[in-house]
């Protein structure tokens, strides 16, 4: 969200790790448990959780843009057993399961690191976490 919301704080910081990445030729991807998070949050009030108050025919628009830069990798059943195992072994509840899903899906589509700035939230899955704010400028640490 923060790369497609320009009023966010970190929103030139997301731009710049993107663009570094993909000039370092990284390969970026999206999952649609990404896509759902985003619609919620784009279409809630603005003011509530932090939403932005958009309508849907809004967001559907942006979403269209960013999915026609930024592959969608697919949902799939194999996902599932390596969600449960995740939030089995590391005893994860709560809003968190919504992360151990999205480091489940990537390790099912082979993936290693994920570009975020909720660092925090991904450490004990076992993969690399990149916060775009620590990317050194002309190079990338993956």
């Amino acid at each position: 969200m923060r790369l497609v919301n320009t009023s966010d704080s970190d929103h030139a910081v997301m731009t710049a790790a993107v663009r570094q990445l993909y000039g370092s030729r990284h390969e970026l991807f999206v999952v649609p448990q990404c896509i759902y998070e985003m619609w919620a949050v784009m279409t809630r009030p603005a003011g509530a959780a932090n939403g932005f108050g958009l309508s849907p025919a809004d967001v559907a628009l942006g979403m269209d843009r960013f999915l026609a830069r930024v592959p969608l990798l697919a949902d799939s059943p194999e996902i599932f057993p390596y969600w449960l195992t995740l939030v089995t072994q590391h005893q994860v509840s709560g809003k968190p399961t919504h992360d151990a899903r999205l480091a489940a899906a990537l390790q099912v589509h082979g993936l290693d690191a994920i570009l975020t700035r909720n660092v925090a939230d991904f450490k004990r899955f076992g993969i690399q976490v990149i916060n775009p704010a620590d990317l050194p400028e002309g190079g990338s640490t993956l």
